[in-house]
């Protein structure tokens, strides 16, 4: 569906250079906004690597996962950006994007029960660049496409409970990972001058971060979320990754994140002329 977008942001750049196009926007100036956006995440990878989560490597104990929420997205931005011409812009968004709680249940053949909540947001700097070109009076048809990093923070929240009474054991699951990467955006919106430098904007966008892994703090060790080379997932020390390896004889790899999420998003935004 990002492909969409990104094909009918290039068929506009290309009508750009049709000529006698009177456009009202003006051909110098700056402009400043905020942004606010809602949507519904793509599953992917990322979702399907936590659906064969484990709490343990030990190939003799089964489990059943269960994975809920995380699928509402929301935006967060404020931007600027410049007028290079009466059509183009270029500009730099800064903002956060929060995740709905993912929540994940494992049952496993040993009798435990475990659930962890988790709370996922990223901050973001893109750079991007708009084309635009008037519908009517003053609305006006606006595409753009960005990159830029992302810092995502991953916080998890839980428990372990396990074995009959009265040897029952709980235990708490506590985590703060973070991760870095990459961020895309295509977009699509229809502006509207409300009055001579005031504009409102509806718009569709694609949003996209990457992310090669998650460390950090999780039940008071250095530890990431690895993936074994069956497809099993769980969190392992970083400092004992070694001795998991030789110990199972198996191969690990750290979690990455591929997510990306359709938006709809509302924008205010002031022109400034030079």
């Amino acid at each position: 569906m990002s492909r969409c977008i990104v094909t009918l942001s290039l068929l506009v750049f290309c009508i750009s250079f049709l000529p006698n196009q009177k456009l009202f926007a003006e051909a110098s100036g700056m402009e400043a906004g905020m942004r606010f956006g809602a949507g519904e995440r793509v599953p992917g990878r990322f979702d399907g690597d936590l659906k064969q989560f484990a709490s343990t490597f030990n190939p003799l104990i089964f489990s059943d996962v269960n994975l809920r929420g995380g699928k509402t997205s929301y935006l967060y931005e404020g931007f600027v950006r410049f007028l290079l011409d009466s059509r183009n812009r270029i500009g730099f968004f800064v903002g956060r994007n929060d995740w709905e709680i993912l929540q994940l249940t494992e049952v496993t053949s040993d009798l435990y029960y475990t659930k962890l909540n988790s709370e996922i947001y990223s901050y973001h700097v893109l750079g991007m660049y708009h084309f635009s070109m008037p519908i009517w009076k003053n609305w006006e048809w606006e595409n753009g496409l960005g990159m830029g990093f992302t810092s995502a923070d991953w916080n998890i929240r839980g428990y372990s409970i396990g074995e009959p009474l009265p040897d029952t054991q709980y235990f708490n699951q506590r985590g703060r990972l973070r991760g870095s990467g990459l961020v895309y955006r295509a977009e699509t919106a229809i502006n509207h001058r409300l009055y001579e430098n005031t504009f409102f904007q509806i718009g569709l966008g694609y949003h996209h971060i990457a992310i090669d892994k998650f460390s950090g703090n999780y039940n008071g060790e250095t530890s990431s979320f690895y993936i074994r080379a069956d497809g099993r997932v769980g969190v392992i020390d970083d400092t004992r990754i070694l001795d998991a390896t030789v110990s199972t004889a198996q191969s690990f790899r750290r979690l990455d994140m591929n997510s990306g999420a359709w938006m709809i998003y509302f924008s205010a935004y002031q022109r400034f002329l030079y």
